[in-house]
């Protein structure tokens, strides 16, 4: 979703740096990435550096990154992918302005080389490029996520945006009008599968792990209950007043969302659906050794 190559708190050792960007490149390439979006922190060793790694396969992405001199843009704004018969379509977005220091830099490391488009006109120019082209559309974004909210209302059409540049974390889809929005952990510490059963591509999609969400909520409202039950008895002769306020708000909050889950149940799930799993990156997934063998060739010190 952008910013992959670069840390703006170490990219000032260019040449550790770089050599790192083009390792990360060079993984990318091995795994068979469909499509990597141009964050703005991948800008900051130069626009040149990226062209270079999409002459070596990199399947570099970008609807508003342009060269001012022609005003076209310098990679493709979008790639599409034939994934059993359906029709999937990745573009990307970065944001027009980033914050005040890694704007400076980025301005000295691509003076006159780049023109960032506004984002909103960048996806409605391209979804009309792709109109009866593709069954499916996921928006790879560097916007953040309030931004992606307003590209997602202001745009209908948009399937799935699935966003980092913050490094927030959610479990479960954020929706705005139509489209569910997804955001990547800080440093990619989660790995993500969104799983996809697509029945009529004009229908919207519903979140098949919402009934699973609910109870999950509503399991962990009972635990809060039942320990604010077990601190009255510890204190027995004791004002609980504020303990019985907070009881009952929260069971409040759970009658609520049993309510919710009553009519999900009674809902089920048909049609088009999103099942998405997240997998901490840790020791039970083991790192692979060929890549682990470039990094000490290289020289790279784990971050």
């Amino acid at each position: 979703s952008g910013d992959l190559f670069f840390n703006f708190k170490t990219y000032s050792d260019s040449e550790k740096a770089l050599k790192k960007a083009q390792m990360i490149g060079r993984a990318y390439r091995y795994m068979g990435a469909a499509a990597v979006n141009v964050g703005c922190l991948d800008l900051l060793q130069g626009v040149d550096f990226l062209r270079q790694e999409y002459s070596q396969g990199l399947p570099l992405i970008s609807a508003n990154l342009l060269d001012p001199s022609t005003k076209a843009l310098i990679f493709p704004p979008y790639i599409i992918k034939d994934v059993g018969g359906v029709r999937i379509a990745f573009f990307g977005l970065l944001p027009p302005e980033s914050g005040p220091e890694t704007k400076l830099a980025i301005q000295r490391a691509n003076e006159g080389k780049i023109l960032i488009a506004d984002p909103v006109e960048a996806a409605r120019e391209t979804l009309q490029k792709m109109q009866g082209k593709v069954d499916l559309i996921v928006l790879l974004s560097d916007l953040g996520l309030y931004k992606d909210q307003m590209v997602a209302k202001e745009i209908p059409g948009i399937h799935f945006i699935l966003g980092g540049h913050e490094g927030r974390f959610t479990r479960r889809a954020v929706r705005a009008g139509m489209t569910h929005l997804l955001q990547s952990s800080h440093k990619g510490m989660y790995v993500g599968q969104l799983q996809l059963t697509l029945e009529d591509p004009s229908k919207p999609f519903k979140d098949a792990g919402e009934v699973q969400y609910l109870q999950q909520r509503i399991d962990g409202l009972d635990l809060h209950i039942r320990g604010l039950e077990q601190s009255k008895k510890r204190q027995p002769g004791k004002d609980h007043s504020n303990l019985n306020r907070s009881i009952r708000e929260i069971t409040r909050q759970r009658d609520a969302l049993q309510n919710e889950l009553k009519r999900a149940k009674e809902a089920g799930i048909q049609g088009n659906r999103f099942l998405l799993k997240l997998e901490a990156l840790e020791k039970g997934l083991p790192e692979n050794e060929e890549v682990k063998g470039w990094i000490r060739s290289a020289g790279i010190d784990k971050d």
